[in-house]
């Protein structure tokens, strides 16, 4: 078995769009013709091809599509091969996995053509490419957290460690032993948001699992993990994940 799941192509009409929705399973996608912006746990981005991208299991997002529409190839892994990925640094947290990848655009294109044969032989060979594809985005995730400087880890590392304490740029500045602007730049640049965007998801996944597992009071799961109360617990969740805690909660269990 590949592991790999409902590998299809899609394409989507010139200005078109999609309303807020969630999927109950995890998606892998790559743009291979024109381009979108979506809307997904918090972030707002345009999307080009080659651009490899990651859509979490229950996550709200919403797209509106170019002039020239687009086409994307579209699948899903199965348990097995999705904890692979988690294990070689793949960020399945909805940021872009690789961003304007000519050799991923190829390889996209590669399974377009595989499709459009349709043949006792497509399956196989489409999948093939695709494990191709995961397995170069893997070494370039890899390669990316590498060319992250050591200073930019240790205010990862540092978030990390107790996601629902207080900070502020100018503390993380301290522990990075760089200028607060500089930060917040390279933050971006390296990890497709902002520092206040990675502080919310952290907070918020930590929240949604305990939601998922738990039957503790929305109260409790808030102040644990770093809200200042329900009003803004529910205002950051549902930036998020576009509904209530307690509606999502409902969803997963």
């Amino acid at each position: 078995m590949s592991g790999i799941r409902d590998l299809h192509v899609s394409h989507y009409a010139p200005g078109g769009q999609m309303a807020p929705h969630h999927h109950d399973e995890a998606w892998f996608c790559l743009v291979v013709d024109g381009g979108y912006e979506e809307r997904i746990l918090g972030m707002r981005d345009e999307y080009a091809p080659g651009d490899l991208l990651y859509c979490p299991a229950h996550a709200e997002h919403a797209q509106r599509f170019g002039q020239t529409g687009a086409r994307k190839v579209i699948f899903s892994v199965d348990q097995a091969l999705g904890e692979r990925l988690a294990d070689h640094e793949a960020r399945l947290d909805g940021r872009p996995l690789l961003r304007r990848s000519r050799e991923l655009l190829a390889l996209g294109r590669r399974v377009v053509a595989e499709m459009s044969l349709d043949d006792a032989f497509t399956p196989l060979a489409a999948e093939s490419v695709v494990l191709d594809m995961l397995g170069f985005a893997a070494r370039g995730l890899h390669d990316e957290r590498h060319r992250e400087p050591g200073w930019l880890r240790r205010v990862r590392d540092y978030l990390h460690e107790d996601p629902g304490r207080d900070v502020s740029l100018e503390a993380l500045a301290v522990v990075a032993e760089r200028h607060p602007v500089h930060l917040a730049r390279s933050f971006r640049r390296h990890h497709h948001c902002t520092v206040g965007d990675y502080v919310r998801r952290l907070r918020v996944d930590r929240a949604a699992r305990l939601l998922r597992t738990t039957r503790r009071p929305l109260i409790d799961i808030a102040l644990d993990c770093g809200f200042a109360g329900a009003a803004q617990f529910s205002r950051s969740f549902r930036a998020v994940h576009a509904t209530t805690p307690s509606a999502w909660r409902a969803i997963v269990r």
